[in-house]
């Protein structure tokens, strides 16, 4: 990661468990090694997203922000949205060590609603948080500057 992905990672990083914040560190390492192996393939998104001005420091940080997303808020976010009576509610959801409640259910809208602000301020798609993988992320943004290109 360079420096300045640093900056961003590390406010988002600094204040997750030592297991969590490991998991997401090996989860962006796999997405930049992806991407490092299909660069080296020529593929033809990976081509053509930096060619419409992507750098590899604009895509970590999507990876960063993807990773957190996916391991950590996107879990968190399903386990304390309203459900069916008594999910969450009634009886508690756990995940990893914390449990979500109607009480906590707030305080986790809040933080990704936070979240989901930075995501827009470094204008990026929410929906790219979405993708499994460097490939998936990769596809998404080439899809992305294929419908812009076209106008």
């Amino acid at each position: 990661m360079t420096p300045s992905v640093r900056r961003i990672a590390d406010p988002v990083l600094r204040s997750l468990d030592a297991r969590v914040r490991r998991g997401v560190l090996r989860r962006i390492d796999a997405m930049e090694r992806e991407l490092a192996f299909l660069a080296g393939r020529e593929d033809e998104n990976v081509s053509f997203i930096r060619r419409r001005g992507w750098s590899d420091e604009r895509l970590q940080v999507l990876f960063v922000l993807n990773s957190v997303y996916q391991q950590v808020l996107g879990p968190i976010q399903a386990a304390a949205k309203a459900g069916p009576e008594g999910l969450g509610s009634t009886i508690p959801v756990r995940h990893g060590t914390a449990t979500f409640s109607r009480k906590t259910a707030g305080n986790v809208q809040v933080a990704l609603k936070d979240f989901l602000v930075m995501v827009d301020m470094l204008k990026l798609q929410q929906s790219w948080l979405h993708s499994n993988t460097c490939g998936d992320v990769v596809f998404a943004v080439a899809s992305f500057e294929r419908t812009l290109e076209r106008g």
